[in-house]
Parts: C-alpha cells; structure tokens; sequence
C-alpha cells in the first residue's frame, strides 16, 4: 500500500505559518513606528489574495473569491432563488388547471370526504343511468326548492353535467342527508334507504312522470309460493306479491350469477317438523316452497351476499372467490306470469349489464368502493374511484377486445393489470358464446333491460337529459368563476417563473463585474453575509453593511473575513437598486482599530514571553520551594490551572483573580483550613506580574486583593471555624461511642436468634438511617441528618384505634437448626438484642418502658398456619401476587401459638420422626394490629392498580411449557424495576416491552399482543406464573397485573389465522353496524321497500 501524499499539506502549513509570522511583524512594526503603509492594508485586508476559481464552497479567507455563490450550470438547489421551478410556484398553492376535466365527454369524478366512497360509487350509477338522470332533471324548480334533498341531488347531477371541473364536491348533499363522513358505510344498505326516501320526495311532485320514476325503473314483483303435495293447491300467501327493488343471491359455492339466480329460484321441500298446515287438507303435509318472479324491472339491481358468518370467530368474513357474470342476461325462462296474463311470444326479458359495483379490501366493514359503469350513449366503460375517473374502453375491466379473428371477436383475454378480473366466453344452449366476465371483488350488478329487437340500450332519454333551464345559469357563473381562477393562477405563475429569471440573470451579471480588475485602486467593501443572500434569495433584503462596521464606521481588520471586496461598478448596480448601506470603499479602512490591534498583538506577544520566563518560578512554588526574598500568597488551584493554560492564552474579564479565593466575606485573609482556602507562596516578580495582567483585565480592583506571606488569617472567621471543628469533634466522639456500644449491630450481620429469649423490635428504615450516620467519616461527618428521634418514631407505630402494632417484623429463616432474621433497609421492624435497646434509651433519652419487646417461640402444631393467616385473610389475598412468604421456611405467629421446647425442635432432623417440623414465629407484646394494617395495605394495593402509561413484559414462549424460570419470573412483582421497550429475541422466545394502564382491559392486551407477534387473539393463552389470564372484558387491575410485571404466552394453534385489520375493522365498527344509517335523513320514515330475499323475510 503506498504511503498518503502529505507533500501538499506540509507546505499548505508552511506557507500558512509564512503567513503569520509576516502579519505579526507588520503590526510589531505598526505599533512601534505607528506608520501605515499601502503594502500593509493589502496584506492585513487580504486583498493580495489572488483571485479565487473553482473552489467548491465560498472562501472565508480571500475577499476576491465569489466561488459557491450560485450553483453550476443546470445546477440546483433545495431552497432559495435556484431551486427547480415546479419546486419555485409550489408556494402558489395547488394549480387549479390540473381539476379541469380533460374533456367534455369525459364524466367527472366526486370528493371523497372520508368515508363516503359508498356513496360516490351508488351517486355515479344513478347519474350515469340516462332515464334517471332525465327524471331528476324533469322536475320543477318549486319542488326542488321545498325538497332539500332532491336541491342538492338535482344541483349535483347538474355539475356532474356541466361543470368543467374534473370532480365535484359531494359535501353539500353528504350534509344534506346528515351522514357521518368519517364512517364507512354498506353501499347496498345506502341504495336501499336512498331508493325509499326518493320515492318518498318524488311523490309530491307535480311532474307526473317523475313522481313514479323509482318504481318505474326499479320495481319488481315476487311471490313466495307454498303448495301442498297431496292436493296441489297453493297457499292464501301464495298469491299475494310483493314488491322487491333489488335480489339479494348467494355466492357461496357457487360460480356463475346463472347458478345463483337457480338457487334463489329453486324449489324447497318441506317434510318431516317442517310439514306444512294444509287448509283444504286440514292437517300438516308435505309441501314445496319457492319464490316466483311475477314482474321485473327495467333497471334490475342484483346484490351479492359476499359476507359469511363464522361462529367459531363470531365474526363475518368475505368471500373472495371468483364469481363469473354475463354481458348480457336473459330473464324470460326465470319470469312467472299469472294465468290470467300469458306472456306474449314476441317479448323478450333481455338485460344489458350498465354497472358493476366493487368493493376493495379483505375486511368486512372496511374497505374501499369503486364503480365500472357503461355509458350508455357511446357503449364505452369508465372506472369511477371518487375523484378520479379512468376510461376502460369497451371491457368493463379495461381489458381490450382480440380483433384479429372475426369467429373470436366476443372473446375477451385476462388483463394482467387486474387480477381480480377475467374474461371467458360461455356456451349457452342455442350453440352461441356469450361474454362472460368474472371478478373477485364484485358487490353489485346493475343490468338494464335492452329495447326490443335492437339489444341495445335506449338513448332516447340520453338525449333527453339536457341540462334544465333553471340550472344553466348557476353552472355557467360557477364555470366562469373556475375559469377565472385558473387564468388567475396561470397569470401569477408566469409572473413569478419571469421573475425568477431576471433575477438569476441579474445575479450572474452582477457577479460576472464583481471582481476587481488588477491595479484597479478603486473598489467597495460589502457584507459575505448578506451577498449570500442576494444570490440566493427570490426577494433579498436591503442592502447592509453594518455587520462588517466598527465603532469608528469603518471596516476593521479583524470583520475582513466577513466582507467581500467588489468593483465600483458592480457596488453602483446594487446600491442603486436595494439601497442601503453605508458604502464602505477603499479608503475607509480603521486605522484605530488597526492601531489598537497591533497593540493588543504586542502585548500578547510580551506576555507569552514574560509568562514562559516566570513558568519555573510557579513551579518551584507549587513544589514548596519557599524563596527568601518578600512573597505572597496565592490560590493553589488558580496557580495550577494558570500553568496548564497555553502561553499565549491571557486571563479573560470575568475570570477570578489569584487571591479571590483567599479573601473571607470580611475582607482579609481566609483561614487555611477553610474549604477552598490552600494557597502556596509565589516570588515577587511572579506576584507582580500576575497583578498587572488581572489589573489590565479587570475594572473593579478591590478584587484583587495583596496578601503577603505575613499576612494574619482573619480573627472571626478563625474563631468560627474552631467552633464548628469543636462541634466536629464533639460529633465524632459521639459517633465513636454510639460505635463501641453497638459493635456488633453496625455491622449490619445477621443476629442468631434463640428461643425464649427476650428481644427488642427498632423500625428497620431508622435503623438504616442511624447506621449511615454513625459510619460517616471525612467531608460526610456533619453532612449526614442525624436520625428522628427514637421515641417519637416508636410511637408513631401504635395504631390510636387499638393500641397495637402498625407494622410487622421481619420475616424470620430457619435454615438448620439456626434462627435469623431477613434482611430489609426500608420495610417492617428488624429484631435487635435487648442491651442493644438499653443503650438506645441512654443514649437517645428514651423510657425502657417505650419499648416493643419480643421472643422466639417455636410450634409443631398445624396451627401456625391457620394463626398466621387467619390476622391476614383479609390482606392476603390481595398480596398474593407481590408478597410470597415461604411457609416452609418463615412464619410471623401470634402469642396464641402452642409453644415447644427447643430440645424439640433439635428432634426434627432425626430420622422416623413422628413430630411435625417445629416452626419459629415472633411473639410480641404489643401484638400486631392486622386490622389497620390490612386497610393500609389494600389502599396502597389499589393505589399501586390505578397506574397509567407503565410498562410490563410479555414473552411469547415456545414449546410444550413455559420454562420455570418464566413461570416464576413473572410471578414476581418489582415497582421499582425498569423495562426496555425495544422489542428482543431470546432463548425460549421472542419478548416485547407493551405500555398499558390499570384499566386496560385483557382484550386490548391480547391486541397488542396480536400486532406485536401475529397471534390471533383466540389462540392466545396468556398466564401471570401459573395463572391463566382469562375474560376479556376484565382490566388489568381486577387480574391484578402491576407495572414491571412479566406475562408470558402461547399460541393454541386451534383457529386459523386472519389479518387483524379485519379485527380492528369489526372492532372499530360493531357499534357503528349497529348504528347504520341511524341519526340520518335517510332513516327519518319507516321503509317500506323489500328485497324479495326470504332469508331476509
């Protein structure tokens, strides 16, 4: 590997060194002759630089260096006056030309204000259904204006007509018909309602033909047929008809809309406990059920049932199979005409499919709607998504027709553009092929019927449905205001891009005059600051030079980095046009400011020198190197870090003098022995030298204060200092005597315990507070609080109501034959010897009689238990999951225990014994209050559930089992524990940090746990230790889970897997479906329409 060139940067070095030494023997010379000449301005101004070409960025050091102000050719930049122009006119706002529709044959899309896609699609069917369209164009202008609803839709038709926007904006009948346009709603509910309420409004129209214009397009007839087996008469029922405005049919199983019509069609028997009550026979018989069709309509609405139930899940599901559908249907075979009215031999029941409705997306209540709709005047199909409308061409599915061969010119091929949609041809029985298409997301199937002997749709209406009279002028004003704005934003657009231009030009120009041609002695001074700017910026500021102006109104030396030098010319172009000022040319150069920088430069060079001559000196001193000659005193700590410092670097205004720390608030010499107060003894040269430099910086003298060496500390602060070291020592032999009488209770070990053998109970979080203050040593002495006093916190453990304990000892270990006591700094009473409690009351002043004595007494009976437990029933039960006391090897008893001897107890590790293990409890008088304490506790558990934002674990174990170091890990209750929220992998599975509150419920944790690991909430078995966690409805309060807690869980397996935005979707939306449409126009009358479905019946 070769070695790195570094030839470059030596010399780069070098030659900046030259540099300096050059500028420093200038100002040396400047401040000892005071003459200025020519040669120096240029060097000290950098105006000898050369010219600067091609650097990357704008150069601080050359004045002549323009590089970087503007970017290179076809260059841009994020920002500012050279960003690209689309990125320049986006402050404009949005261009309205882009919403103008392409042209006057293409349909116009709707806003989607949300969730009203449902809406849209079912809006541009009926728009683009010609005979509709013409019955609301028909209606009189007095109905419009009583009808809000048939207004805004008449007004929205008429934009959907006219307007030469590109889309609509639905909002006025969305708010007109009161619907929630942040919910998603059924398309085919939408239909219905909207269908019954039009029917309703219309009636009241004057114009004849349009009061009846639902029905008439929409309305068919049914009868649900019922006939005995044995007589073959049909039921009263039977002949009643019923009107229907769209047929609901199954999909499930099936594949062709030809099989779903025959299932609807067909015939049910009814035998066995569904016999049928014949009237003529008098008993119950077999019998046939169907549904007829009596009548059809001219727009027949078909509805497929592509949602399913699922009672393992209790949830509905989509189906997504591909279901096929023809181009044109024949109804004539499926239509039952009453006897009385044959059909005649010429009609023929022939529909054409006009639209398809579609909807998007897995999930049952949510999703998107979108419409493939025919035109019906030139045959061509267009996709309408809300605002956006695309042409398909002549395939529904915008798929192209194969016209090589003319025998396969019905034919159509799959589109690899849409997946969910394909083409075949199907064989009907006269031997011809029939398009057929099929789709996956197909909701609803609108056919027209075709006009007799043509097959093809009527256009009569088409033509028919011109824009009325009385909405001509509305649309026209609302086009011209449109218009207007385009041209407006099209005017300001081109003002601005032209604008832009001349600035950059005017940029370029400037710049390319800037430079200041060689031996031109004539040139301006102007602010890098704001020339950056200028060149940058669309809209620049007035010209200002004020930053780079001194005191004097000059340009000092030391802003010569912050200036640009420009010629005459290019100074007088921007002066006159951005004003401003003050012109700074050549001659206004500050000789004060220079004069006094050389100065400064002098003096910084003296004390360099003056400091590395006197370096040795402050040595010696710090060293202990005592001089004979006069000395002073000076702070250790200033004089070492004055040494650290660079040579070169002087004290700064507000840094403390050498004596500041020595002066006590009287005004003399501070004690040694004061903190901060070590000092060392400094020549007099040094002194000197350390004053006059402190002096020069510092305004106020009086701090800097002269202590020689025979200087005498302060009396008062001396006699202050000596009290507070008596009270010290005093202190001290206090600590060493309270150390002697409880040797062995400072060390803090364990205390062997022995049966029948009197004790004392100290609170343990004083006794950890007096050990701390005894064991303080150093700085820490006097720093520490002393404890409470010790009578006053034993009285503070009596409960007023009984007189009794209010705290509980700590809990005792017998661990082979030897008694001791847990270890605890904070919680519960700790045991101590009783002339360790003696000693207490001498030296804290306390009544023996104070006292709260105890003993070690042992049992075989089972009855420890039940003692032990029956003062903690209450408490107990809510303590389980944070306090698990080890029976086997603690017990905390009562004085109703039945005492045994200790020879006893010494039996219980002999072989075949018949005694129960002997088990130690404390005996204490007073006795433990387990009434108020279980309050407390239980106020303090509910307290400790009513938590927000905390964070517990759950691992997602895999496996058989969860390990036991799970199980019991997340059993355990740490408050103070801290839990990463970072998402790990470990051994027995993956572990994810969740933030919850104590009234999360369990199924919005079994949620949480479902996004993070992809386990569907009903295969989830989550446990705390050993419990499972069941009831979904529960908080984590009532199952008792507390911050920091660790869950763990597994996954069943036994339901299949979904996406949880299915979840989320029926979830977010079961009290909407219960909801509907409630609250709207469009449920504000009972409905009378049907469906003709019996299921629904």
């Amino acid at each position: 590997m070769s070695r790195p060139n570094t030839r470059n940067k030596n010399k780069r070095h070098q030659r900046s060194d030259d540099s300096e030494n050059s500028l420093s023997e200038i100002l040396r010379r400047i401040h000892s002759t005071g003459e200025i000449r020519k040669s120096d301005i240029n060097q000290l101004y950098l105006v000898s630089k050369p010219v600067c070409q091609g650097c990357r960025v704008n150069s601080k050091e050359n004045p002549n260096c323009f590089c970087g102000l503007i970017p290179p050719s076809n260059g841009h930049r994020k920002s500012g006056l050279w960003q690209k122009n689309q990125d320049l006119i986006l402050s404009l706002g949005p261009d309205p030309c882009n919403d103008l529709r392409s042209s006057a044959d293409t349909p116009a899309g709707l806003t989607n204000l949300g969730a009203t896609c449902y809406a849209n699609s079912i809006l541009q069917c009926l728009y683009m259904n010609t005979s509709f369209r013409a019955g609301i164009f028909s209606l009189e202008p007095e109905t419009l204006n009583q009808d809000p609803v048939l207004g805004q839709l008449a007004k929205l038709f008429a934009q959907l007509h006219s307007s030469k926007k590109g889309f609509i904006d639905s909002e006025p009948f969305i708010k007109t018909l009161e619907l929630d346009n942040g919910v998603q709603q059924d398309s085919h509910e939408f239909l219905t309602l909207f269908l019954s309420l039009l029917e309703r409004s219309l009636s009241h129209s004057k114009v004849s033909s349009a009061q009846t214009m639902v029905q008439d397009l929409f309305r068919g007839s049914v009868s649900h047929v019922t006939r005995c087996s044995q007589c073959g008469k049909d039921s009263e029922a039977s002949s009643k008809m019923e009107d229907f405005y769209e047929l609901e049919l199954n999909i499930k199983d099936l594949k062709t809309l030809d099989e779903s019509l025959d299932q609807y069609l067909s015939i049910e028997e009814l035998q066995g406990e569904n016999q049928y009550y014949c009237e003529s026979c008098h008993a119950r018989v077999d019998a046939t059920r169907c549904i007829k069709l009596r009548s059809l309509p001219t727009v027949l609405n078909l509805q497929l049932k592509r949602y399913v139930f699922l009672p393992k899940t209790t949830t509905k599901k989509k189906i997504t199979s591909s279901f096929g559908f023809p181009k044109r249907l024949d109804m004539t075979k499926r239509l039952t005409v009453a006897e009385s009215h044959p059909p005649s031999s010429t009609s023929s029941l022939t529909y054409e499919l006009s639209a398809i409705l579609i909807h998007k997306g897995s999930a049952v209540n949510s999703g998107h709607y979108v419409s493939h709709i025919k035109d019906e005047l030139t045959g061509q199909w267009w996709e309408f998504d809300d605002e956006h409308v695309s042409k398909l061409g002549s395939h529904p599915f915008g798929e192209k027709e194969n016209n090589s061969d003319d025998k396969n010119k019905n034919n159509t091929k799959s589109d690899a553009n849409s997946p969910s949609c394909n083409g075949n041809s199907h064989a009907e029985e006269n031997g011809t092929k029939e398009e057929m298409f099929s789709s996956t997301d197909a909701y609803m199937f609108m056919y027209k019927l075709s006009e007799s002997g043509t097959g093809g749709s009527a256009c009569a209406n088409g033509k028919m449905s011109s824009l009325p009279s009385h909405f001509f002028e509305e649309i026209e004003e609302m086009n011209e205001v449109y218009q207007k704005r385009c041209e407006e934003y099209q005017r300001t657009k081109d003002e601005k891009l032209a604008y832009v231009t001349e600035r950059r030009e005017e940029v370029k120009s400037v710049l390319s005059e800037a430079l200041v041609a060689a031996g031109d002695d004539m040139y301006f001074w102007i602010s890098a600051e704001w020339l950056r700017q200028w060149a940058d910026t669309v809209n620049p500021p007035d010209l200002d030079n004020s930053s780079i102006q001194c005191v004097h109104k000059k340009i000092p030396v030391s802003r010569a980095n912050s200036a640009k030098r420009i010629s005459a010319m290019a100074w007088q172009l921007l002066q006159s046009k951005y004003g401003g000022g003050p012109a700074l040319s050549n001659e206004d150069y500050c000789v004060e400011c220079l004069k006094e920088g050389a100065h400064s430069a002098v003096s910084a060079d003296v004390y360099r020198d003056k400091k590395s001559s006197l370096k040795q000196l402050a040595e010696d001193a710090l060293a202990g190197k005592c001089p004979d000659s006069p000395s002073y005193f000076v702070s250790r700590t200033w004089l070492t870090h004055w040494l650290r410092r660079k040579n070169s670097e002087k004290p700064s205004e507000n840094e403390l003098g050498p004596t500041s720390s020595l002066r006590c608030p009287h005004g003399t010499l501070l004690p040694e022995v004061a903190s901060g107060a070590k000092r060392v003894s400094v020549p007099e040269d040094l002194w000197l030298f350390l004053y006059e430099t402190h002096c020069n910086k510092k305004a106020d003298m009086d701090d800097i204060l002269t202590f020689p060496t025979d200087s005498q500390p302060c009396e008062i602060c001396s006699q202050e200092l000596s009290e507070v070291a008596c009270v010290e020592g005093n202190l001290r032999a206090t600590k060493q005597k309270h150390k002697k009488n409880h040797e062995k209770l400072i060390s803090g070990k364990s205390l062997v315990l022995n049966p029948e053998q009197n004790y004392n109970l100290v609170p343990t979080s004083w006794l950890a507070k007096w050990r701390a203050f005894v064991t303080a040593t150093g700085k820490n002495i006097s720093s520490l609080p002393e404890p409470d006093s010790l009578e006053v916190t034993i009285n503070s453990l009596m409960c007023e109501k009984h007189s009794k304990l209010m705290d509980r000892p700590l809990e005792l270990v017998c661990k082979r034959g030897i008694i001791t006591q847990k270890n605890s700094s904070t919680e519960g009473l700790t045991i101590i010897p009783e002339a360790d409690w003696v000693l207490f009351c001498e030296e804290w002043s306390v009544p023996e009689s104070k006292g709260i004595s105890c003993q070690i007494v042992l049992t075989r009976t089972s009855q420890d238990n039940n003692n032990s437990s029956s003062n903690n029933n209450n408490i107990n039960n809510n303590r389980n999951d944070y306090n698990n006391i080890e029976n086997e090897k603690t017990v905390v008893g009562s004085s109703k225990d039945e005492p045994i001897s200790v020879e006893d107890m010494d039996t219980a590790d002999e072989p075949n014994n018949n005694l129960e293990v002997p088990r130690p409890y404390i005996k204490t008088q007073p006795e433990v209050c387990e009434v108020c304490i279980g309050e407390r506790e239980t106020c303090a558990l509910m307290e400790k559930l009513n938590y927000t934002g905390e964070n517990i674990t759950v691992v997602l174990v895999r496996g058989k089992e969860a390990p036991k170091s799970i199980r019991d890990g997340s059993a355990s209750f740490d408050p103070e524990r801290r839990t990463s929220k970072r998402a790990r992998k470990g051994s027995h599975g993956n572990n994810i940090s969740l933030t919850v509150s104590g009234t999360t419920s369990v199924y919005q944790l079994k949620m949480m746990i479902w996004e993070a690991f992809g386990v569907v909430k009903e295969n989830q078995k989550l446990h705390k230790g050993e419990v499972e966690i069941e009831g979904d409805m529960d908080t984590l309060a009532d199952k008792n889970i507390f911050p920091g807690d660790v869950l763990w869980v597994k996954d069943s397996e036994i339901h299949e897997n979904r996406d949880i935005a299915d979840e989320l979707a029926d979830g977010k939306s079961a009290h909407q479906e219960e909801e509907g449409f409630r609250g709207t126009l469009l449920t504000s009358c009972n409905v009378t329409m049907t469906n003709g479905d019996t299921s629904l019946l």
